[in-house]
């Protein structure tokens, strides 16, 4: 798809200095804003005075805040921009969606492209992760990658002098045949190691499980509620519990740190393939099957699954089941995430969901209509999808 050209010389030059910080080649800047390789030479070479140093890091900071929002838009689809940010208007949401989209090319299969996806988006997110106190983690292999990606990059720790940037892992463990090094907190870990060093000692929920049992007696679910309320770590993160109900805070008490995220850094799973990572064999305890989960939900992010607006009443009890027994991040969580990230007065990055592959485009649609995403990072495959799906062409008055 032909990309359309800038007349803006000067936005150019800074979109072009920002994919080269991110490790991209002259042909694949040229090819990306529409510009030949020549143009694209011209244009670092000027960047090189003010905006990049010679390990090429663009320094964002040189750059006023409303412009970095138009350098973002320049290097990203500029229509599917638009269309993201009109869908969420529609539905009573002001939030603007920045959009990156990152050019994985020919893949093998969905595990190459996950890992492409990491790799090249690792320096965006980066910078994201710069403008966060509390950064919090889901699981899967997409985080996975970026995890990979991130540590890849081989800057050196501590990323920022002054302060740690704790990482905190928000979803326990499913017991499934994903490698452990997808969950939470081994994610949480790792990032936290390449942030701040070695010697960053991350929080664990690695004890509690990612779903209580719907199937045992009550008396043996909540025993297993009162072995997760004595897991420190799950306290800190999630606050007081008492089988399974949170419990209203103490006066004066400090609020956990799940309502205090600057970032959370998930991925997205589609309403045919629910859950990935966390649908473990304790999912297979649940009275919900997966093909009926499938016909309840739009979707799911980090584990947290969206009912779909026509549920009636048996289905919505059935749908209550699932969310009652997960012990992870819950809708709340990424509400106040998005807010924090949409508020002008910070800095915080708010709800940063990386994904791609095609079957992703409606759960990515119905998450914008609701205001849970303020950075989306994606691979050209589900951007060519949401431009196909095109959701925000709809008229308001049809819009569900």
């Amino acid at each position: 798809m032909q990309r359309p050209r800038s007349q803006d010389p000067t936005l150019d030059m800074l979109a072009a200095a920002l994919l080269a910080s991110e490790g991209r080649k002259q042909t694949e800047i040229a090819a990306t804003l529409g510009l030949s390789q020549a143009a694209v030479s011209r244009h670092l070479a000027e960047a090189r005075e003010h905006y990049l140093r010679e390990q090429v890091y663009f320094l964002e900071d040189n750059v006023p805040p409303e412009v970095m929002q138009r350098v973002q838009q320049r290097v990203s689809r500029e229509q599917l921009q638009k269309g993201l940010d009109l869908l969420a208007q529609r539905h009573e949401y002001s939030r603007h969606v920045t959009l990156r989209v990152f050019n994985t090319g020919p893949s093998s299969d969905d595990a190459e492209r996950i890992r492409k996806l990491g790799e090249h988006a690792a320096s965006h997110i980066k910078r994201l992760v710069l403008r966060s106190r509390l950064c919090g983690l889901t699981w899967g292999g997409m985080l996975r990658s970026v995890v990979t990606g991130l540590r890849n990059l081989h800057t050196r720790a501590p990323w920022r002098k002054d302060e740690v940037i704790e990482c905190i892992p928000l979803s326990g463990e499913p017991l499934g045949k994903d490698p452990t090094s997808f969950s939470s907190s081994s994610l949480a870990h790792e990032l936290g190691s390449a942030v701040n060093g070695d010697a960053y000692d991350a929080l664990s929920i690695a004890m509690v499980p990612a779903f209580v049992p719907e199937r045992f007696p009550r008396s043996e679910i909540n025993g297993v509620w009162h072995l997760i309320e004595l897991v420190e770590s799950y306290h800190r993160i999630f606050g007081p519990h008492q089988n399974g109900r949170p419990k209203p805070l103490k006066a004066k008490a400090e609020p956990p740190l799940a309502r205090c995220l600057d970032m959370i850094l998930t991925s997205v799973g589609s309403a045919d393939k629910p859950l990935g990572f966390g649908r473990g064999i304790l999912f297979n305890t649940m009275s919900v099957s997966l093909e009926e989960l499938k016909t309840l939900i739009v979707g799911e992010i980090g584990g947290v699954c969206i009912p779909r607006p026509t549920l009636h009443n048996n289905q919505a009890r059935r749908f209550d089941s699932v969310r009652r027994c997960w012990t992870g991040l819950r809708l709340e969580h990424l509400i106040t995430c998005a807010e924090r990230g949409a508020d002008p007065s910070n800095e915080a990055p708010g709800v940063v969901v990386v994904s791609g592959g095609k079957k992703r485009a409606g759960v990515i649609c119905e998450l914008v209509k609701l205001g849970l995403i303020n950075h989306l990072v994606i691979d050209d495959v589900l951007a060519e999808e949401l431009e196909r799906d095109g959701a925000w062409r709809t008229k308001p008055d049809s819009v569900g």
